[in-house]
């Protein structure tokens, strides 16, 4: 199994809900820590906060329950991937 289905097993139902609602955003800071690190070679590198919010909002994204893309939706993202 793998994916939502996956995370509810290993971590329950509520975290499960809360990747599924922010996985758009989840995936837009994906892309942005993959360009970042490929442009400064560090491997474990990750950009400031603004340009997340940036570029989450440029790609036309809101926040998982509404509303715009602020840091705080950032910060939460990241602790749902594990990296904050």
């Amino acid at each position: 199994m793998d994916g939502i289905g996956d995370l509810e097993l290993r971590h329950g139902a509520r975290r499960a809900g809360a990747y599924a609602r922010a996985e758009p955003v989840i995936r837009c800071l994906e892309a942005t820590i993959h360009r970042h690190r490929a442009a400064t070679g560090r491997l474990d590198g990750l950009p400031d906060t603004r340009t997340m919010v940036a570029a989450c909002h440029d790609s036309g994204l809101a926040a998982p329950r509404g509303g715009p893309i602020t840091a705080d939706t950032v910060r939460r993202a990241l602790r749902l991937m594990g990296l904050r």
